[in-house]
């Protein structure tokens, strides 16, 4: 039940500032040992976003005193708030990784806010059923569909979403055994506990992995369950990527997404979801079971009643439970045949996109093989001719007088390198650019001839 996504997924920026510093590198390397790789990764995604918005490299912010980071921090911080462009609480993490960036190279800043942080003014929004089923049938991706039955069924973090994989279900899986037992590797902890997918998300999840087989994928048990909709290998994505994914669903859905109550403000977000989970099973199912499925493993109830053992016997009672409870849980009326069906459109519409896409590029080729015959007299004519076919002398005449006026400018391409052969190509564009295709074609001609003599 190794984790195989999340552990690679620094974000872009945070990738750039590990391979580019070694002083991030370091740092990243041996805090991951030390505290969660989620916190981690959040701390030099932080760090990235903190030294392009103060202007600085990772080297340099080191060269600062005590007293002058400490003053750079506290002017950002200020200067974020007054913005209100990010939460008091975004601040906060952002100054904790930087700090920790400073403290990791023994510089030591005065480690409080410049303000004190507003607690309690956002509270979450719990969907209710006939909500959880107008975000389902609102969302057209069937990944994403998933993702919002793991959550919302069966109580998982979204970081846990992404490195679930198929392995992790794969036992009650392939006996087609539900309520399906799913062994989670939960990152936030780094302990491992058991939550359940009832017969909805296990029917959706055979359809979903036989047509990424179809697709030519290899299902193994470390093909994660969501994989990344742009790729046909066996590709993961990032938590960020799901939260957006599941934000864009709850506003199509048309639901009310915030309410106000005096100076507390309650929305609706995808954590929402896993509390949907935990708040519909109070008082159907023991306390201990329900805070099992989502990943709280510490206590005694959990160390003493076998949950956190993953004991056999225990599942087996928990399964029980969890198959009493679902009704609870389980929107009535979704159409799993019409989701099938919309899948099965959404890949042909994909198809024919990569098929053009290819064309594209294809014809992208010819244009740029075109623009190499005309500056390097290679014969290529009939490459030429095919794309006046295809229509696209204007384009390729303004590229390539752009190509001529870089090299008047002392900008040379290597086969430009004299002023009379300047002149030639210059003229060559012209003609492309303002002739008919009739004029054209015995002008290529006529140049054809001349270069073959």
């Amino acid at each position: 039940m190794a984790r195989t996504s999340y552990a690679d997924s620094l974000s872009k920026r945070a990738s750039i500032l590990y391979e580019s510093y070694s002083e991030v590198k370091k740092w990243y390397d041996e805090s991951k040992v030390a505290m969660s790789l989620r916190t981690i990764q959040g701390y030099v995604d932080s760090l990235s976003g903190f030294l392009k918005e103060v202007g600085m490299t990772p080297s340099q912010l080191l060269k600062l005193s005590p007293d002058d980071a400490h003053d750079l921090m506290r002017s950002w911080a200020i200067q974020k708030r007054q913005s209100r462009t990010i939460s008091d609480g975004r601040i906060g993490l952002i100054w904790h990784g930087v700090r920790n960036f400073l403290e990791f190279h023994r510089i030591r800043t005065n480690g409080k806010l410049p303000f004190t942080k507003v607690r309690g003014k956002y509270l979450d929004k719990i969907p209710t059923k006939d909500e959880l089923k107008l975000i389902l049938d609102s969302t057209p991706s069937l990944p994403v569909k998933i993702a919002i039955l793991l959550m919302g069924y069966s109580g998982l973090r979204p970081e846990d979403v992404v490195d679930l994989t198929y392995g992790c279900v794969k036992n009650d899986f392939e006996k087609d055994i539900a309520p399906c037992a799913v062994y989670v590797p939960q990152s936030k902890t780094g302990e491992d506990y058991v939550t359940f997918i009832p017969k909805v998300t296990v029917n959706l999840l055979k359809q979903y992995f036989k047509h990424r087989e179809e697709e030519g994928e290899m299902i193994t048990d470390s093909s994660p369950i969501y994989r990344g909709q742009r790729s046909r290998d066996s590709v993961g994505i990032r938590r960020k990527t799901l939260t957006q994914n599941i934000e864009f669903v709850l506003k199509r859905s048309g639901i009310e997404l915030s309410t106000t109550f005096g100076e507390k403000i309650q929305r609706m977000r995808p954590h929402s979801l896993r509390k949907y989970f935990r708040s519909n099973l109070s008082g159907h199912v023991p306390t201990e079971y329900a805070e099992f499925w989502v990943g709280h493993t510490s206590g005694l109830t959990q160390v003493y009643g076998g949950t956190r053992d993953l004991d056999p016997s225990t599942i087996e009672r928990m399964r029980e439970a969890y198959a009493n409870a679902q009704r609870y849980l389980v929107v009535e009326g979704i159409d799993e045949e019409g989701i099938m069906r919309r899948v099965s459109q959404d890949l042909q519409k994909r198809d024919e996109e990569i098929e053009t896409l290819r064309e594209q590029y294809d014809a992208t080729r010819d244009r740029l093989e075109a623009i190499e015959y005309i500056l390097t007299g290679d014969k290529k004519g009939d490459l030429l001719r095919r794309l006046l076919d295809q229509k696209y002398m204007a384009e390729e005449a303004e590229f390539l007088l752009e190509k001529i006026n870089k090299a008047k400018k002392g900008i040379v391409e290597p086969s430009i390198n004299t002023k009379r052969e300047i002149s030639i190509w210059e003229n060559d564009a012209r003609e492309i650019l303002h002739g008919n295709e009739t004029k054209i074609r015995k002008y290529l001609e006529k140049k054809s001839r001349s270069r073959s003599n």
